[in-house]
């Protein structure tokens, strides 16, 4: 009973001074309370080894000071961890489209290489920059037969992705 009645006047004494302490450190009232009630706890388990202590507030100012740091510590690697995380996260879209451009860029090659010769040469060509016109000058051919062979090249290249024929490895 008396070392209830020691314990109860001992935190009535340094309880408020311990927060106040320990708010200037870490900025929040709740995470001061919680690292005041750790320091006491802690000191209070520990009073019969720690005897030779003349100034006791000096001591639990000091454990108030290295809890808070240890807090702030924690926090910052938490944020660092937690930032870490979120940059990864923010990459994975970037790998992700690349990835399904590549799939995109196989499937329409694979595709590609199904239609005739000479129509396979334009899309190429069409997938290139090149103008119609350019691809006329390049290929000797009207630039009617190239309108007619790339809109025929198109069709077929819809028809091949409708139905389900390609495969993206």
């Amino acid at each position: 009973m008396k070392k209830n009645l020691e314990l109860e006047t001992f935190i009535k004494e340094h309880y408020a001074p311990l927060c106040a302490v320990a708010v200037r450190f870490v900025g929040s009232p709740d995470v001061a309370q919680d690292i005041a009630q750790e320091v006491i706890i802690k000191f209070w388990e520990d009073q019969h080894n720690l005897q030779e202590i003349n100034l006791i507030d000096n001591f639990l100012y000091t454990m108030v000071k290295n809890e808070s740091l240890n807090y702030l510590r924690g926090q910052r690697r938490e944020n660092e961890r937690y930032n870490k995380l979120e940059m990864e996260e923010s990459e994975d879209p970037k790998v992700l489209n690349l990835l399904i451009a590549e799939d995109t860029n196989q499937a329409l090659i694979n595709a590609i290489n199904t239609l005739p010769l000479q129509s396979a040469r334009i899309m190429r060509l069409v997938l290139s920059g090149y103008e119609n016109r350019e691809i006329a000058q390049i290929m000797g051919i009207s630039i009617n037969t190239i309108k007619t062979l790339k809109y025929s090249a198109i069709r077929k290249l819809r028809e091949y992705f409708n139905s389900g024929k390609y495969e993206i490895e």
